[in-house]
C-alpha cells in the first residue's frame, strides 16, 4: 500500500491505534535515518494490522506494529501529529533535507542560515510536485547558479524524488477475526514487540471496546486511580474481567470482542457499583484494607457476577458471610493458582444470584478443590508475598489482636500516622541471622506480628526474652528493662493477655532464641486454630470439616541447614539500593515482590527487589534484582519479561547509561 494512501486511511480514521500501545517514542536520529532511508529506497519493514468492526458496521486497522513509523511519516509529511498522537512531537518537527548533498538534518539555524539549499522537508511535501518549481524560485532567488539549466534541473529532481517517497509501498499484513484467534494476535504482537511492555488479552480485547467506546480506557482509569487513593491497586485487565463476568457471565475475553459498546459502558456503571460493595465489606468485615493483604481478588469477578444477578434490596448478613467465607478459602487455598480463565469460568456457572449458588461455591471446597480446614503447615512459608501472609492480616484484624506497647485492639479504622500497621520482627532478624538461621527461617511467617507503627519502632530490635545487642542509644527505664530482659514479659506485665492475642505460645523457654523453630512449630499451630474458629463464625458448616481433616494439625519444623552468611548483608544491601533510587528520584522497587502469572494466579518466584511497571513508569520492560538466586529463580523471571541483573554494581550502572543520563544528573 503507497504511503500517500496510509496516511488518508489513518486522516479519516481508517488506521487508528490501538490503546494498549504506548506512546510515541523514536528520537531524531531514527526520524533522520527512518526518511534517509525512504529517500534511497531502502527497506524499511512493513505494517502489521488487525481489522475490527465498529457497532456502525463499518470497518477499522488496529495498528500492531509500525505507530513509530506511521507517525512519523504523518508528522513530517502532513506538518502535524496524528489524532492518536501521545509523545514528544519535536521529535519530527523541522526535519530539512540538503538538495546537493542529499543529506537529512533537524533545524540547526546557525549552520544552515547561509546555505538555501536546505529544503524543510514538511514544506516540499505541502508544495507537491506542481508547486517545487515556484519553491525552488523563492528559495534560490539570488543565487548565481540558479540561471545555470543542469544544476536547477539536478535540484528539482532531487525534490521531486524526495516527493516520491509517498508513492512508496510498505507491505500491510493484515490479521482478520475470521483467520486468527485471539492468543495468535496476541503472540505475533509480543513477537514483534519483544523490547516493550507485553500484550495481554485483555489489551486486545480493550482495544476494540475503544474502537466502539473511544473513552473507555479514560472511564476505567478514574475508577482505578480512585480505588488507588484508597490502597487497592488494579489492572484495567482486571475490571475488564469482571465488567466481562457481569456483562456475559464469562471469564474468556473473547466475548466481550463483540459486544455492543453501549453495553459496555452500562456494564461497567455496575460493575464499579457492586465491586465497591464488595471492597467495602471485605476491608470492613475482613479487614484486607490495601492492596498488599487483598488475596485472591480473581475471585472478586465472581462476587459481582453474583451481586449483577441477585434481586433488587438488602443483602442479608448470613448472605455476606458465605460470601466472604467462600472469598477468604480462594485466597487461602489458592483456587486462582492454575489455568485462571478456566477456574473462574467453573465458578460462574455455579453463581444465579441465589444463596443455592453460594452453597454450589462452597461444596467445591474440598471436592473439586483446595480442602476446607487451615493446617499448621499453611504457615510454614515465608516472605510478605507468601499466600497466608493477607490470612495472618485478617486474623490481626479481626481476632482481637491487641497492640503490644498499649493493649490497643488493631481493628479497621485506627486514625493517625502512628495507628497505622506495620510488620514487626518478633525474634529481630539480626539477632537470627547472627545464630545461624536461612533468610527462609528468619522471614518466616510465624516470626510475622502486626503492630502500630509506634510501637514498633518503640521496640525496635529487643528481643523477645534475652538480652538485645542493639540497645545503643536507648533511653528511658523501661527501654533499658526491655533491652537487657527482652519485650515478652514488660508487654505482658503491663497488660496482662497482650501475648495471646497475638498468638503468642507461652511456653517461656519457646522465647529463647536458642528454641526459635520450636517457636515457629507452636505459633503455627496457635495460627491455624484460631483461622478455623473464624471460619467457622462466618460460616458454621465449616467446624464439619475439622471433624473430617485427617490426622492432626501440627507441621514439621523446617529442616536445619548451612547458613547463607550473605543474608543479613543482602537486606542490608537491598535496603541501601532503595536508598540510593530514591535520591536519583526513581522508584525505589519492590522488596521481596511475588512475581505471578499473567494467566494465572500461581506465585512462580520471589524477587528480591522489582520494578514490575519499569524504572520509568510505564516505560521500557519490568526489571529484577536477584541476589544470590538460583539458575531456575533467574529463568522463571526472566522468561516472565523481566530484566534481570545479579549485582547491585550492575543495577546501578544500568541505572546511570539509560535512565538517570537521560532524565537525571545520576549521584553515587
Amino acid at each position: 500500500m503507497k504511503i500517500e494512501i496510509i496516511l488518508a486511511n489513518v486522516e479519516a480514521g481508517k488506521i487508528a491505534l490501538p490503546e494498549f500501545q504506548r506512546g510515541y517514542v523514536w528520537k531524531r536520529r531514527q526520524v533522520r535515518e527512518f526518511f534517509d532511508s525512504l529517500y534511497r529506497r531502502h527497506p524499511v519493514g512493513g505494517l502489521l494490522t488487525w481489522l475490527t468492526t465498529r457497532d456502525d458496521g463499518t470497518a477499522t486497522e488496529l495498528l500492531l506494529d509500525g505507530q513509530q513509523r506511521v507517525t512519523s511519516l504523518y508528522g513530517v509529511i502532513k506538518g502535524r501529529s496524528p489524532n492518536f498522537f501521545s509523545g514528544d512531537d519535536t521529535a519530527f518537527s523541522n526535519l530539512y533535507f540538503h538538495a546537493m548533498r542529499e543529506r537529512f538534518e533537524f533545524l540547526q539555524p546557525i549552520k544552515m542560515k547561509d546555505d538555501p539549499l536546505w529544503f524543510d522537508v514538511t514544506r516540499v511535501m505541502q508544495a507537491g510536485a506542481g508547486g517545487v518549481a515556484s519553491l525552488i524560485n523563492r528559495q534560490l532567488a539570488g543565487v548565481s547558479e540558479l540561471h545555470d539549466f543542469e544544476f536547477q534541473m539536478q535540484i528539482m529532481n532531487r525534490l521531486l524524488w524526495l516527493l516520491g517517497v509517498t508513492e512508496v509501498n510498505l507491505h500491510v499484513e493484515q490479521i482478520t477475526d475470521n483467520n486468527q484467534t485471539v492468543d495468535t494476535v496476541v503472540n505475533i504482537f509480543n513477537r514483534l514487540n519483544s523490547a516493550g511492555t507485553k500484550l495481554s488479552r485483555g489489551d486486545l480485547a480493550l482495544a476494540r471496546i475503544a474502537a466502539k467506546w473511544p473513552r473507555v480506557r479514560d472511564k476505567m482509569g478514574r475508577h482505578t486511580e480512585e480505588w488507588q487513593k484508597h490502597g487497592f491497586h488494579f489492572t484495567l485487565d482486571w475490571l475488564l474481567r469482571c465488567v466481562n463476568a457481569v456483562v456475559n457471565g464469562e471469564a474468556a475475553f473473547q466475548y466481550l470482542h463483540d459486544t455492543p459498546g453501549h453495553e459496555v459502558k452500562d456494564g461497567l456503571q455496575r460493575t464499579v457499583k457492586h465491586v465497591d460493595a464488595v471492597l467495602n465489606k471485605i476491608s470492613d468485615r475482613l479487614g484486607l484494607d490495601h492492596n498488599r493483604v487483598l488475596f485472591g481478588r480473581f475471585s472478586i469477578p465472581v462476587l459481582v457476577r453474583h451481586l449483577a444477578l441477585r434481586p433488587p434490596g438488602l443483602m442479608s448478613i448470613d448472605e455476606w458471610n458465605q460470601l466472604l467465607y467462600w472469598f477468604l478459602q480462594a485466597g487461602m487455598q489458592g483456587r486462582f493458582s492454575g489455568t485462571m480463565e478456566t477456574t473462574i469460568k467453573q465458578d460462574l456457572v455455579s453463581v444465579d444470584g441465589t444463596l443455592n449458588g453460594i452453597e454450589r461455591l462452597i461444596a467445591d471446597i474440598g471436592t473439586k478443590w483446595g480442602r476446607r480446614h487451615v493446617a499448621a503447615s499453611d504457615f510454614d512459608t515465608w516472605s510478605r508475598g507468601a499466600r497466608f501472609y493477607p490470612a495472618l492480616y485478617w486474623m490481626t484484624r479481626v481476632g482481637g489482636a491487641r497492640n503490644f506497647c498499649d493493649g490497643m485492639e488493631l481493628k479497621s479504622g485506627l486514625l493517625g500516622k502512628g495507628a497505622q500497621l506495620q510488620v514487626h520482627h518478633i525474634f529481630p532478624k539480626a539477632v537470627l541471622y547472627k545464630a545461624g538461621y536461612e533468610r527462609a527461617q528468619v522471614n518466616a511467617l510465624g516470626n510475622f506480628c502486626f503492630l502500630t507503627a509506634d510501637c514498633n519502632f518503640w521496640i525496635g530490635a529487643a528481643c523477645p526474652a534475652e538480652e538485645s545487642p542493639h540497645k545503643k542509644g536507648k533511653r528511658g527505664s523501661d527501654l533499658r528493662r526491655v533491652c537487657l530482659a527482652g519485650y515478652f514479659a514488660f508487654v505482658q506485665q503491663k497488660t496482662p493477655g497482650v501475648l495471646e492475642s497475638q498468638w503468642i505460645p507461652m511456653d517461656e523457654e519457646l522465647w529463647k532464641v536458642e528454641n526459635y523453630p520450636a517457636f515457629l512449630e507452636a505459633r503455627r499451630n496457635l495460627l491455624a486454630d484460631a483461622a478455623n474458629q473464624h471460619l467457622t463464625a462466618l460460616y458454621p458448616g465449616h467446624a464439619e470439616a475439622l471433624d473430617t481433616a485427617d490426622g492432626p494439625l501440627r507441621a514439621a519444623v523446617p529442616p536445619a541447614s548451612r547458613p547463607h552468611i550473605s543474608s543479613a548483608d543482602e537486606e542490608k544491601v537491598l535496603n541501601e539500593l532503595q536508598d540510593w533510587m530514591s535520591r536519583q528520584w526513581l522508584p525505589s522497587g519492590e522488596f521481596g515482590y511475588e512475581l505471578r502469572g499473567i494467566t494465572t494466579d500461581r506465585a512462580k518466584a520471589i524477587i528480591d527487589l522489582a520494578w514490575p511497571s519499569g524504572l520509568l513508569e510505564g516505560r521500557g520492560r519490568p526489571v529484577a534484582l536477584l541476589l544470590n538466586e538460583s539458575a531456575e529463580t533467574y529463568r522463571t523471571v526472566s522468561q516472565s519479561g523481566f530484566d534481570c541483573y545479579t549485582s547491585v554494581e550492575a543495577f546501578k550502572q544500568y541505572v546511570i547509561n539509560e535512565i538517570t543520563g537521560e532524565t537525571t544528573a545520576a549521584t553515587a
